[in-house]
């Protein structure tokens, strides 16, 4: 899927720590916020991004503070919306050989994969070809919040 850039995009790179996933939160709220997001649709994407980050901290860095975290936020235009990238040097992992557990199997933990699938318009999970893992999620505006 392709989608024009409206502007430049914003970097950010972090340290593999989860005190600072409440900075990036705030960013990425505001610029889904900018791109023409409501409220709600900010809150889906501000929520599968948090998953997202936790997850290459729990699971690709596996709890150590120090490994390097890229997250790029990009506006996009026709349709209006967000693109957030999120690269790591964390282990890798076979996208295909992780699922998130059975939605009837209630109880704490285990929702971030369906989360991320199900709160975003597109959501990719490579690994890269130089070392760690690449997560890509977009969130397009509704017609009625694109005005």
């Amino acid at each position: 899927m392709t989608s024009s850039i409206m502007e430049p995009p914003v970097h950010m790179h972090i340290q593999s720590r989860p005190e600072l996933l409440a900075q990036v939160r705030g960013v990425a709220n505001a610029m889904a916020a900018r791109c023409g997001l409501d409220d709600l649709a900010c809150c889906h994407l501000v929520l599968a991004m948090d998953e997202a980050l936790t997850n290459v901290i729990r699971h690709g860095y596996e709890g150590r503070t120090d490994g390097d975290i890229w997250i790029t936020f990009t506006a996009l235009a026709e349709p209006a919306g967000i693109r957030v990238e999120i690269l790591d040097r964390a282990r890798q992992v076979d996208p295909q050989a992780i699922s998130g557990r059975d939605l009837e199997d209630v109880r704490p933990g285990g929702l971030g994969l369906h989360l991320m699938r199900t709160l975003v318009d597109t959501f990719e999970h490579t690994a890269r070809p130089d070392g760690g893992m690449r997560v890509l999620l977009e969130k397009r505006a509704t017609p009625a919040t694109a005005d």
